[in-house]
């Protein structure tokens, strides 16, 4: 048997290591997906000096199946920013058994919860409802609370950053 050497390229010190942030994306289709990755990428390119990012996604079909719905959860309990990106005002089952029971056991007393609509409002009525109860899971959970709405592209570039940041890079 050989043993090989192990040889050191040069490894970062803990102060040139950058905090990351961790995202959960869940989403309800593909074209909700992309907009959800689209909101991501434009935190990704203001923070990108200062922050890491680890980003985790889940289709909302897949939170039926109880190993990723647990996965999604513990990711949940950790994250710094959960989007929930949705085409549709009707509500998705799988979604909300998850949402009733996945954030019992988050651990972090910070970060943002998002919904991401992705398409017009073309009924407000619903669409206030589903922002009402994310607003309120996330009162409780010690989190903000962000609605995005398709024409609300300087809300990503402002309001979701400046929540997410560390108070030391806050602008």
């Amino acid at each position: 048997m050989r043993a090989t050497a192990i040889q050191r390229t040069g490894a970062a010190s803990f102060e040139d290591l950058k905090p990351a942030c961790q995202i959960l994306i869940l989403h309800e289709d593909f074209s909700a997906y992309t907009r959800a990755v689209e909101v991501c990428q434009r935190v990704m390119q203001r923070f990108a000096s200062t922050l890491d990012f680890n980003i985790k996604c889940w289709n909302f079909i897949e939170l039926a199946d109880p190993n990723c719905a647990r996965h999604a959860a513990k990711t949940a309990a950790a994250a710094d920013i959960v989007l929930i990106s949705r085409v549709g005002t009707h509500p998705r089952l799988e979604l909300d058994r998850w949402l009733d029971e996945c954030f019992a056991s988050r651990f972090k007393t910070e970060g943002v919860l998002a919904l991401v609509l992705n398409a017009p409002e073309s009924q407000p009525l619903e669409w206030a409802k589903l922002s009402g109860r994310l607003e309120q899971l996330a009162g409780r959970l010690g989190m903000d609370f962000i609605s995005l709405h398709p024409a609300d592209d300087a809300a990503v570039t402002h309001l979701l950053p400046a929540a997410i940041a560390p108070p030391e890079i806050r602008q």
